[in-house]
């Protein structure tokens, strides 16, 4: 978009040039030529914009077309007629023009820029919030040997639920270390057999833990939105000949990022589509055992 802009500058400061000075203006080849060109250059530029699906703006665009040549053509006459009034007139008009195409040109460029400064800020908020949904899917998991579809069911286990920590009491000497060629875990086992060290099971709560100073009420609520719940199921795949129990987590990019530029958000979606990804932000997945591992770019892993 921003190439044709600057082209319709040039081409607008052009044909004013053509209209405006008496050598050039004089040769009607050159005068009716550039008008021509002028009014060809916006229509393909409106053509190669619109994709020529758009019919309506089509035409809209050629009644424009005609509306500049005619305007142009008028224009000279009475400039080469040695109209003063009227040769300002059109100054002005041709200067309003090149201001408009200049603005239009500076918000295309500040657009996207402005757009991406929002994108990874509720971007990045969300990412943090899906961790918390994957962290408290794990906690469940562990709990009853499944993940929960429910993100009430979810939350509830969130405030009230309780996970367990084996507490180890003891610690291994360090001969029968050595005599287990320094290997950790079976030198663990050994003690245990023989009564040197002990382990216990406690129940923790997870509120208190792995939730200790976040905000429960956020909990399961895409930021940015006026209070709307991530979508959340479960599922059973096949992996390795087993099955395995999966969930998944997202939020649609037109959801997440709604009230920000609709055609920049359909051509975020575009690119995910066409790479084969969720147009949106998600955690997990319903079709592969992906290690509960998130959409995300790593970026948004690194920041706080």
């Amino acid at each position: 978009m921003t190439i044709y802009i600057i082209i319709l500058i040039v081409a607008t400061i052009g044909v004013a040039l053509v209209a405006s000075l008496k050598k050039l203006s004089d040769n009607k080849l050159i005068k009716y030529g550039s008008f021509v060109a002028y009014f060809l250059l916006i229509e393909g530029i409106l053509y190669a914009v619109t994709d020529s699906l758009d019919i309506p703006i089509v035409i809209l665009g050629v009644a424009i077309g005609i509306g500049i040549l005619v305007l142009l053509i008028g224009g000279s006459y009475f400039i080469s007629s040695g109209n003063k009034f009227i040769k300002y007139i059109l100054s002005f008009v041709f200067l309003g023009i090149a201001i408009f195409a200049g603005y239009t040109l500076y918000e295309s460029i500040m657009d996207p820029i402005r757009f991406n400064i929002e994108k990874d800020k509720r971007f990045q908020e969300t990412v943090n919030e899906l961790k918390k949904i994957r962290t408290a899917q794990v906690a469940f998991k562990n709990e009853y040997e499944k993940y929960t579809p429910s993100l009430d069911s979810l939350k509830k286990f969130v405030q009230t639920g309780t996970m367990s920590v084996v507490k180890k009491i003891g610690e291994v000497p360090d001969s029968i270390y050595l005599q287990q060629d320094n290997n950790l875990l079976k030198a663990e086992k050994a003690c245990l057999k023989m009564g040197i060290i002990s382990r216990d099971t406690l129940k923790i709560n997870i509120i208190d833990t792995l939730f200790k100073n976040y905000d429960i009420e956020r909990f399961g609520k895409v930021p940015f939105t006026d209070g709307y719940k991530f979508e959340m199921d479960t599922a059973s795949i096949q992996a390795g000949g087993v099955n395995i129990n999966v969930f998944e987590a997202k939020v649609p990019n037109l959801v997440l990022l709604k009230g920000m530029k609709k055609q920049l958000i359909l051509n975020l979606n575009d690119d995910a589509i066409k790479n084969s990804k969720y147009p949106g932000l998600k955690v997990g997945s319903l079709e592969e055992n992906n290690n509960n591992d998130g959409n995300w770019l790593k970026e948004y892993d690194l920041k706080k």
